[in-house]
């Protein structure tokens, strides 16, 4: 499903050891691509799901960022995701109705995270330099 909404600029990446490798997407639409004053950054945690902020004229003058109350899933399905930030890019609010699947590539998602984090720091492993 196409969904129109298209990513201004993002980024996916892990947070360093101290604060616990916790995995994150960034999705970031300027002022160019939204309705209304400033643009909208959505963002993604392992831990707690989605959560978006409003954003003025550059990504550093933002809201605080408030979770999706409609996503009640930290892998909320991918077509889900993409209908609530196209109606949040093109009318600035949250739509109304329920978005509460789960996406059916969670399990796999989670066991490629722990994965990761078994094997990060492991001598040749991603993290410690090894080519």
């Amino acid at each position: 499903m196409t969904t129109g909404v298209h990513d201004q600029g993002g980024s996916a990446d892990r947070t360093y050891p101290q604060h616990g490798d916790t995995m994150y997407i960034v999705l970031v639409w300027d002022m160019s691509r939204t309705a209304g004053p400033g643009g909208l950054r959505f963002r993604w945690e392992e831990e707690t799901g989605w959560s978006s902020a409003l954003i003025g004229v550059s990504p550093e003058i933002a809201t605080p960022s408030r979770p999706i109350a409609a996503l009640h899933r930290v892998f909320a399905a991918p077509n889900d995701v993409a209908q609530i930030a196209e109606h949040l890019v093109h009318n600035r609010r949250t739509p109304t109705g329920e978005y509460g699947l789960e996406w059916d590539q969670a399990a796999h998602v989670r066991a490629t995270i722990e994965r990761f984090r078994a094997t990060v720091r492991e001598p040749g492993g991603l993290w410690t330099g090894a080519g």
